[in-house]
């Protein structure tokens, strides 16, 4: 049987067994038998060997005795807890263990000591260790005897495991809050498998995670959509991220949400790119809203027609194009005759059902190309594109004859309605859209008078 003597040193904080002034090991930790050792030398080289090997450690190693001093501590354990070895030697282990779980702690020693094995301490408890000023930190311990001439030890591997519970802390906090999200969070590899999906992710796209992951991340691609995702993912993978990029997606019922965008990196501990996390958004409400409040500033309300300003806009557009590329176009101005009149005698109720009476009927008889607007009190215009002078005054004759046979009901009476136009042609010879307001209401009016004339 291997018999390993370790003579007291102060230096490595070894302690004495009943008071032998010696620390005989009859097996080696690993429990190999090496044979009878005589030669000092030899017994010498494997008490250093030890001792390098506890100060080699990672951990704060520390040897106890059946009554549940320390003899031997390494170096590691004044770094962990903060004192020196001569402070920890010949004191009970439980000088390590917070105050308030010493009493249990020395019933957990009693009860390894009836059977000594190889085991983690505590499994499936928070173990504290105290510092020497008295703050407590969690540890990690591992216990293993130690069989000798003076009895059995133990050898605990305490580790400081503040960081690792920091870190558990701060990952479970992080899969709380994307569980929590209610954007879909989405993770996937380099082959655009999916390889996490959130509780957003289910409820944006109806999918489970279990029907989601391991499937390719096109599948929320709607059919025929011309899509920048590959170029998307192409840059993540190059380490680049990619914020608010709007696009369509598919839900598993087959139908469509816009969605926004954010697609980031994952990097391994060596900064690797390992694949890309995308963050889904829904915006179809957002979108829908801000075509509401376009629609809102480019019409009029009460018509449905373009406004004023959205028409001088095209407009301008046109006389561009009139200029760069010869493109025809006319523009008519129109004033809805007597329409004061009407507002005095009947009330701005019956004006008002006189204007949308007109708007329905220019739309109507106008192609979907034409531009219809309203850009006064009683004052439509037409914008007609491709269209000269000459088709253009037909198709102002067309409307003018339309307009007349409009009416509104009034009690047990009708109010006819009519309209004067004046239109002036847009070609390359125009000078600029203001020019041609101004002309189309100049010969507006004199449509106008003339038709007074002829009353």
């Amino acid at each position: 049987m291997l018999t390993q003597t370790l003579t007291s040193s102060r230096g490595y904080g070894d302690r004495t067994s009943a008071g032998s002034g010696r620390l005989r090991f009859v097996q080696p930790i690993d429990e190999v038998d090496h044979g009878t050792i005589t030669d000092k030398q030899e017994e010498a080289g494997m008490k250093d060997s030890f001792r390098h090997l506890l100060e080699a450690a990672p951990d704060a190693m520390v040897i106890v005795d059946a009554e549940g001093k320390m003899v031997m501590v390494n170096g590691q354990t004044e770094e962990v807890f903060g004192y020196l070895r001569e402070e920890l030697v010949g004191q009970p282990v439980e000088t390590l263990v917070p105050d308030r779980l010493r009493e249990s702690h020395s019933s957990h020693r009693f009860e390894y000591a009836a059977d000594p094995h190889v085991r983690s301490m505590g499994v499936g408890l928070e173990l504290y260790g105290q510092h020497k000023d008295g703050s407590e930190f969690p540890v990690d311990i591992s216990l293993s005897p130690l069989h000798t001439e003076d009895g059995t030890f133990v050898l605990s591997a305490i580790r400081d495991i503040t960081e690792w519970r920091r870190a558990e802390q701060d990952a479970s906090l992080f899969r709380a809050v994307v569980e929590s999200s209610q954007d879909a969070i989405i993770s996937k590899d380099l082959t655009d498998v999916i390889t996490t999906w959130n509780a957003g992710a289910e409820r944006l796209y109806g999918y489970t995670a279990d029907e989601a992951k391991g499937k390719s991340i096109t599948m929320l691609v709607p059919p025929g959509h011309d899509d920048n995702m590959p170029e998307i993912l192409r840059r993540a993978r190059s380490s680049e991220q990619i914020d608010n990029y709007e696009t369509i997606r598919v839900r598993k019922d087959g139908t469509q949400v816009d969605v926004s965008l954010t697609v980031s990196p994952v990097c391994d501990r060596d900064g690797q790119v390992i694949g890309a996390s995308v963050i889904a958004r829904d915006v179809s409400a957002r979108l829908r809203y801000q075509e509401q409040l376009r629609y809102l500033a480019e019409h009029d309300a009460l018509t449905g027609l373009l406004n004023r300003r959205q028409f001088e806009r095209e407009v301008s557009e046109q006389v561009g194009r009139a200029h760069r590329y010869g493109e025809l176009s006319t523009l008519l101005m129109i004033d809805i005759d007597g329409f004061k009149q009407i507002n005095d005698t009947y009330g701005h109720r019956v004006g008002d059902r006189a204007l949308k009476t007109i708007a329905v009927a220019l739309k109507r008889r106008l192609r979907d190309t034409d531009q219809v607007a309203r850009v006064g009190g009683d004052e439509f215009a037409v914008l007609l594109p491709y269209a000269g002078a000459e088709q253009a005054g037909d198709i102002a004759a067309d409307l003018q004859g339309l307009v007349s046979g409009c009416s509104v009901e009034v009690q047990d009476s009708e109010v006819h309605l009519s309209m004067s136009i004046g239109l002036v042609q847009i070609d390359n010879d125009t000078k600029d859209d203001e020019s041609v307001f101004i002309e189309a209401d100049k010969l507006m009016y004199e449509d106008k008078r003339q038709a007074k004339a002829r009353d």
